[in-house]
């Protein structure tokens, strides 16, 4: 685990002491992921948050027209869950699909109860993750009531060129709450431009 990218974020940017290192990784486990796989369905109860150290997921819902709505993607050094069906135990309405091959630490319950209890920065580290990702989230509902679909592409492809590289374009358009085709029409615009 030495020089892995969790241990690098929890020592840099979470400023856990070295005493508690070791022990806060002995909490978590690697899995590797494969494309398309599910980490969880609507449905389930969520087992897990995830430490993306490698690879890309995407959170989405399926609304009652049947179509998938992703909510966030989250490339390495990001933390994905669904925290109330996790600290709950109540089945979660979201998804997470891998979207490329990876590797993720994930940790139970039980031992995110014992770091978040008994090693404040990492409580605190987390906090300042899950308010990153709440402050993202509000900006981009908040833009999608007044934005076109060529500005929300244009903010989305500024903001976060590199999952543009590497995830299909359906999920994109997913994400920005329209067709494939109308996707499609933007970028052909924005090209002849």
């Amino acid at each position: 685990m030495d020089g892995s990218p969790l241990l690098t974020q929890l020592k840099e940017v979470y400023k856990v002491h070295d005493k508690y290192l070791v022990k806060l990784i002995q909490l978590f486990e690697t899995v590797q992921v494969k494309k398309n796989e599910h980490l969880y369905r609507s449905g389930e109860i969520v087992r897990y948050v995830y430490f993306v150290e490698k690879g890309c997921l995407r959170q989405y819902y399926i609304n009652n027209n049947g179509e998938e709505r992703t909510i966030y993607f989250k490339m390495e050094d990001g933390w994905c869950s669904e925290l109330v069906s996790f600290l709950d135990k109540k089945p979660t309405e979201f998804c997470v699909q891998a979207l490329e091959d990876g590797t993720l630490q994930r940790i139970n319950q039980k031992n995110w109860v014992y770091a978040v209890t008994q090693i404040q920065s990492f409580t605190m580290g987390f906090i300042r993750a899950q308010q990153d990702t709440n402050y993202i989230l509000k900006k981009r509902l908040a833009e999608a009531t007044v934005e076109t679909p060529e500005e929300k592409y244009m903010h989305f492809i500024k903001e976060e060129p590199l999952l543009l590289q590497r995830i299909p374009l359906y999920h994109i358009a997913a994400y920005l709450a329209m067709t494939p085709e109308t996707l499609s029409r933007i970028r052909k615009k924005i090209a002849e431009k």
